[in-house]
């Protein structure tokens, strides 16, 4: 468990430097004035937290020696520069477009799922396996992506959903890294992942679920990220349908907040779910034997 202390320390250093960079700089989170009220007061609070923790990460990884899986960190760094483009972009102007996010997500996912199908395989067909990789890949990405929206939530989540790889250490890495991270981002937080991170995390989640093959467990451990994103395409649907909205707001931990629930309420409650869902997950696969 060196790597995963290791990271946790250069995490929780990196990840400072990060916060006090971005307030020399003056960037800082733009929040949807559409969102919950009590969300603005979180307007110009530091983000693109994940370059720090992802960076933590990645230094302790290498310099453990690494694993079987290493060329899955080419596809973490990808989503997380997807992901960094998008943070600026939306600091200094606009985001990027959800449709040009995509296109730039589904070549990358492309072209890990041609690379996985080489390690593993769930069906007879390869170019079926690549499919089905590229579709998850997307996926998790965006799911990950819209979990991150209440402070301590997607750091927290994909914390969990990461523990049975914990002998691994490219999930060493990731879980020391994302605890360091979480001493400054959790409520009130005073740094945020951004997409940067989401993104990444998806990735990185979905890709280990790959390629240790218990894919078909993802959904069920990341039962959290589904409903979040599950809850955006009720939402949008059931509004062009009636005019009407299904959600007070979605993504779902906004529904909760709206409903009552304070933030830290939301993210112990998502947190207990995903600890319960990824411990049916692992009992289901046959155990972390």
């Amino acid at each position: 468990m060196n790597t995963l202390a290791a990271a946790l320390l250069l995490s929780w250093f990196l990840v400072g430097l990060w916060i006090t960079l971005m307030q020399s700089l003056r960037l800082g989170k733009q929040v949807r004035a559409d969102g919950p009220q009590s969300h603005l007061a979180k307007m110009g609070t530091p983000s693109m937290g994940g370059v720090a923790f992802l960076l933590a990460a990645g230094v302790v990884y290498g310099l453990s020696g690494g694993d079987k899986w290493a060329g899955l960190w080419l596809l973490v760094l990808g989503m997380a520069l997807l992901g960094l483009a998008d943070d600026l972009a939306g600091s200094l102007r606009r985001p990027l477009r959800a449709r040009e996010k995509l296109v730039v997500q589904a070549l990358m996912s492309l072209i890990f799922a041609v690379w996985a199908a080489r390690q593993v395989q769930y069906t007879p067909y390869p170019v079926l396996d690549v499919l089905i990789f590229t579709l998850v890949v997307i996926a998790a990405c965006n799911a990950f992506n819209f979990t991150d929206g209440v402070d301590g939530l997607l750091a927290s989540v994909t914390t969990v959903i990461l523990l049975p790889f914990v002998g691994l250490p490219i999930a060493q890495a990731m879980v020391g890294a994302l605890l360091g991270f979480l001493w400054h981002n959790a409520p009130k937080a005073t740094v945020f992942m951004g997409d940067t991170g989401s993104m990444a995390l998806g990735a990185l989640t979905a890709g280990l679920f790959i390629l240790e093959g218990k894919l078909w467990w993802l959904p069920l451990a990341a039962l959290i990220p589904v409903l979040e994103v599950l809850s955006v395409v009720i939402q949008v649907s059931y509004f062009r349908r009636t005019g009407k909205r299904f959600f007070r707001m979605s993504p779902l931990h906004h529904h909760f907040e709206l409903s009552g629930w304070p933030e830290s309420k939301v993210v112990f409650r998502f947190v207990v779910v995903t600890a319960l869902c990824t411990a049916l997950a692992v009992h289901l696969w046959g155990g972390l034997g």
